[in-house]
């Protein structure tokens, strides 16, 4: 049941609230109103080349500014300027080694570029520098998963090392985002391919998912599958009883079956 997590390379920004003006914050946040606006009306080439003018004004104004820098990468990597985002990334990077946004971009463009390891590290210090962010925890831990076989070093010699730190993370970005559904799916989903799984912390993950995703039946066969592995078998046919969706019609026939057979 345990499927592949999908690593992508969309960068997102929150939204606090609006500053001064009047401050590098304020002139970088009003740029930035006027990206939304002219990304949700796909404005023609001539227009967001003027932001870009806009963004490297900024640049020239606030030189150590490493928050316009960033402000300014992604705007180019959103309009398709890839490596002149990357360079301005690495410079925001060179002006602040502890911005966590910069370091989660730039293992997002790594990913991208294929540089699995330079991906992993720069994630890794996402995560050490903004440890209550759960969606650095959740790239990070995606990302050791998937390339897990790759990612072999002195601290990891062996992939079942890696494996237990996605868990690790994977369980993080579920704490920290408690009904983020995704999070909690990638959580539960790891503890099959861990070599030693906890099967009652596991069932504790796919109860939790059961509790807040709309896809229920998917959650409650897991329950079934785990509870069979922990030896229970009235609470596997309880939750397989609970599965409605006909499309796990087979799966919830076998699992019946299996629970009959052992």
């Amino acid at each position: 049941m345990a499927g592949a997590f999908l690593l992508g390379t969309v960068f997102l920004r929150a939204a606090p609230p609006a500053p001064p003006p009047s401050t590098p914050q304020g002139e970088l946040h009003a740029a930035q109103l006027m990206e939304a606006a002219l990304l949700a009306r796909q404005a023609g080439r001539e227009e967001l080349l003027k932001l870009d003018g806009v963004f490297r004004d900024l640049e020239t104004k606030y030189p150590r500014d490493a928050a316009i820098k960033n402000g300014h990468a992604e705007f180019l990597w959103t309009i398709g300027e890839h490596s002149r985002a990357v360079e301005t990334w690495l410079a925001a990077e060179k002006l602040d080694p502890h911005n966590a946004a910069v370091l989660d971009h730039l293992g997002g463009s790594a990913f991208a570029a294929g540089e699995v390891k330079k991906a992993a590290g720069y994630y890794a210090r996402a995560v050490s520098n903004a440890p209550e962010n759960a969606a650095y925890h959740f790239s990070y831990a995606n990302l050791v998963f998937l390339f897990r076989h790759d990612l072999h070093d002195a601290t990891h010699s062996e992939s079942d090392s890696l494996i237990d730190e996605a868990l690790q993370h994977f369980a993080e970005a579920a704490r920290l985002e408690p009904l983020n559904a995704e999070y909690a799916r990638a959580f539960a989903e790891t503890f099959y391919s861990v070599a030693k799984p906890d099967w009652g912390e596991a069932l504790k993950a796919w109860q939790h998912l059961s509790d807040i995703s709309s896809q229920k039946d998917f959650a409650l066969l897991n329950l079934a599958r785990v509870h069979m592995k922990l030896g229970n078998k009235p609470e596997a046919r309880a939750s397989l009883a609970l599965v409605q969706d006909p499309k796990f019609d087979r799966l919830k026939a076998r699992l019946i079956e299996r629970i009959d057979r052992e």
